[in-house]
């Protein structure tokens, strides 16, 4: 519980940009159509280090199941999931709205199906901020 505790901490306490370099990407999903990311509004970027002792290949296969998880997530539309070259790993999930995104934090921090996922992230390196696409 406690880590839990301290993820949600760090996710809301840091709201600051994160610069994207280079990614290797591990998802590899279904994906939105184009008409779904028409329809998004907002971009939510998340960076996180595994813990300690966490085998990449399986962080990545866990990253990926949790897209099954949010497709029941009210404004949800696609989610990828990148290692880059340091090791920090990247989150992109795109979002109908801001107001959804937001909401969606504390249904995914107690969400059963998320657990595992969450369990594999350092929670202090955790870091979280969101974009508004223009058009």
């Amino acid at each position: 519980m406690r880590k839990h505790a301290n993820w949600r901490k760090a996710v809301k306490s840091i709201l600051s940009g994160a610069l994207l370099t280079a990614m290797v990407s591990f998802s590899a999903h279904q994906g939105a159509t184009a008409q779904d990311q028409e329809a998004a509004t907002t971009i939510e970027y998340v960076t996180f280090k595994a813990a300690d002792g966490v085998d990449e290949a399986k962080l990545a296969r866990v990253a990926v199941d949790v897209n099954e998880a949010l497709t029941d997530y009210d404004g949800f539309i696609d989610r990828h999931v990148a290692l880059q070259d340091d090791g920090t790993w990247v989150e992109v999930v795109y979002w109908r709205d801001l107001d959804s995104a937001k909401a969606a934090l504390d249904k995914f921090l107690a969400d059963p199906n998320t657990k595992e996922f969450l369990a594999m992230v350092d929670p202090d390196s955790v870091k979280l901020s969101f974009s508004t696409i223009k058009k």
